[in-house]
């Protein structure tokens, strides 16, 4: 079938030659890409991950009293970027912040080019 839309024949030496050679560079990449994604599984697993007193994973803190936590709510995965205060020795959450669904979260994830994009050219109109 291949030989006869490409209009080759396929079984002559040089182009068995060739195609090994593609398939052999494919099946290699495949292998390099699963081996990358299997080194940054573990190197994830291997982190120490931090939680906090609801029990929720701490991705970063991006100042003293903000982080991004990833929290289920009802059944759901939220991404949620929120300011925390002390309150008997605990650590809470407080209303300042926005928790995003996994969709709400892909479309920030795709717009930050032109947010990045927008902010460069606001700070270089106050500059």
């Amino acid at each position: 079938m291949a030989s006869q839309k490409l209009e080759l024949n396929l079984s002559d030496s040089k182009y068995k030659a060739y195609v090994r050679h593609v398939v052999n560079s494919f099946l290699e990449e495949q292998k390099a890409r699963q081996e990358k994604e299997a080194e940054a599984e573990a190197a994830v697993d291997n982190n120490q991950k931090e939680f906090d007193d609801d029990g929720d994973l701490i991705v970063c803190r991006l100042f003293e009293k903000r982080r991004v936590t990833i929290q289920d709510f009802r059944g759901k995965a939220l991404v949620s970027i929120r300011e925390y205060y002390k309150k008997d020795g605990k650590e809470l959450p407080s209303s300042k912040g926005i928790s995003l669904t996994e969709e709400q979260w892909s479309a920030f994830r795709k717009n930050i080019p032109n947010i990045e994009k927008a902010v460069r050219k606001m700070e270089s109109q106050t500059t």
